[in-house]
């Protein structure tokens, strides 16, 4: 998979209006309202002056969860799995930060990065629509981890 392809397929390109550079809307960041991500589609590079992420095409679709497969093909996964193992990943670090004590600012943090990913899975599933495979069972995963999470940080804060 090439640059533009892969730039293309999870980018919003609108903004560049047929140019190989320019700014487009970050998708690292479930909160981006304005164009921060710098790209050019030419050289395969990419920066964010938001959030700091940057690199080129192959750290782009490590990002974007597309693994580099044999014959360098990448295995893109759907939306839907990419929120759940992003809220899989929150909870296996909540569940790790549940084990030790830690200052209410860490907590905090923990609790906040964990709701993101939370609702970061429920507008996934809800633009998927009701009908797509593994909607529900994202929906209960968040819930899930939204429960526990909820519960950890009442722990912490009594």
């Amino acid at each position: 998979m090439n640059a533009p392809d892969l730039f293309g397929r999870h980018l919003d390109l609108t903004p560049l209006r047929g140019r190989r550079r320019g700014v487009v809307r970050c998708i690292f960041q479930p909160c981006d309202r304005t164009p921060s991500l710098s790209i050019d589609i030419e050289r395969g590079v990419f920066n964010c002056f938001s959030c700091g992420v940057s690199g080129g095409v192959k750290k782009f679709a490590e990002l974007v969860g597309a693994a580099p497969h044999r014959r360098a093909r990448f295995v893109y996964l759907s939306p839907l799995d990419e929120a759940r193992r992003d809220a899989l990943a929150a909870e296996r670090h909540a569940a790790g930060s549940r084990a030790g004590h830690r200052p209410l600012m860490e907590a905090s943090d923990g609790y906040r990065l964990t709701m993101l990913e939370v609702d970061h899975a429920r507008a996934v599933a809800s633009a998927a629509g009701p009908d797509a495979p593994l909607v529900w069972e994202l929906l209960t995963l968040a819930a899930t981890i939204e429960r526990q999470a909820n519960a950890d940080l009442a722990e912490i804060v009594a």
